[in-house]
């Protein structure tokens, strides 16, 4: 009988840049509809290779979605309330692997 190898480490969760044990996974079209209708930029982080992005979306005044781009492409969304994701930014300004943009295009 065949297997499969269901480790968890190319999983977003293992590679993600913060903590998700306070967010929310949601599917792609329900997080894609988040950001393209109530979704404003607030900020994306890039890796030192730019191959992975997180790009943060304020979607209202105490809610944010996180996107999160795989270095092969894929898109993987997550719910989160902005303080919760105010203190795990921590992570990434420690993180001399992670770059901040503040605007859409990188400026």
């Amino acid at each position: 009988m065949a297997t499969s190898d269901t480790s968890t480490a190319d999983s977003p969760a293992s590679t993600f840049p913060i903590s998700l044990s306070r967010a929310e996974s949601h599917s792609w079209e329900y997080g894609h509809r988040c950001v393209d209708r109530e979704g404003t930029h607030r900020e994306t982080w890039t890796d030192e290779s730019d191959r992975q992005s997180l790009t943060v979306f304020d979607v209202t005044d105490h809610t944010v979605v996180l996107r999160y781009r795989t270095p092969v492409g894929r898109q993987s969304f997550y719910g989160m309330a902005a303080r919760d994701y105010s203190a795990a930014r921590e992570t990434l300004v420690a993180d001399e692997d992670w770059t901040v943009q503040t605007s859409p295009d990188g400026q």
